[in-house]
């Protein structure tokens, strides 16, 4: 059920951008509401999950807890800089042969809509299942030295991916010197950016994987 419901929030909030966008002919808030899906995902994974008293699961627990809070970190820098990005660059590139031709080309601009739905939904998904899983309150983090591990490995790479933004978007405005960046994280590195941002995930499926009961815990999940 919690992956319908978040199929269903996503739904919405990449539709209703689409129209609007798609009515105004313009991409300035795609990065914008696509960051923003990620939070109401998180909001909805966490609030959704109370018991029959009104408290929320995640507050006794720290792999929900920590997960769900480094996910909100990690997703709101993501925004940020996104929408930073388009600010500073005055537009989005990727949506000048969609957007900046007669007729406007709304059927694929709905395609980037939709990817971006299915990009947050699959991001997503290990920090849903954590906070919905049924076996997550019974393998607690602090017992799992390897859990700690993996959490701490998501936090890290959060940060890399952070430092290498700010690395990379101080070289381009300093006039990108060398043709390829290659100062901090970037000197070991082609695209530490993208390297921070896959290990993140790599992290977090593992520890989704430590929050499972086996098949029926899925299963649970889903319905």
């Amino acid at each position: 059920m919690v992956f319908v419901g978040a199929a269903v929030v996503t739904a919405v909030i990449q539709l209703s951008g689409f129209a609007v966008a798609a009515v105004l002919r313009t991409e300035v808030f795609y990065d914008v509401l696509g960051g923003l899906n990620f939070m109401a995902l998180a909001a909805y994974s966490t609030l959704g999950n109370m018991t029959d008293g009104g408290r929320l699961r995640w507050v006794a627990d720290a792999r929900r807890m920590a997960v769900t809070l480094t996910f909100v970190c990690s997703r709101a820098w993501l925004l940020c800089f996104l929408a930073w990005r388009a600010h500073e660059r005055k537009g989005d590139a990727r949506f000048d042969p969609v957007l900046r031709v007669n007729p406007p080309n709304y059927k694929r601009f709905l395609v980037f809509w939709v990817a971006q739905g299915v990009w947050v939904l699959c991001i997503s998904a290990p920090m849903l299942f954590i906070n919905a899983s049924a076996a997550a309150a019974s393998a607690p983090l602090e017992s799992s030295p390897r859990d700690i591990a993996l959490l701490a490995g998501f936090v890290l790479s959060v940060a890399l991916e952070v430092v290498a933004d700010v690395q990379k978007a101080r070289w381009v405005k300093a006039g990108r010197k060398g043709g390829f960046c290659s100062t901090g994280v970037w000197s070991l590195s082609r695209h530490p950016n993208y390297f921070g941002e896959i290990s993140q995930w790599i992290c977090v499926w593992l520890l989704a994987y430590s929050s499972s009961a086996g098949l029926q815990d899925v299963a649970w999940c889903v319905h």
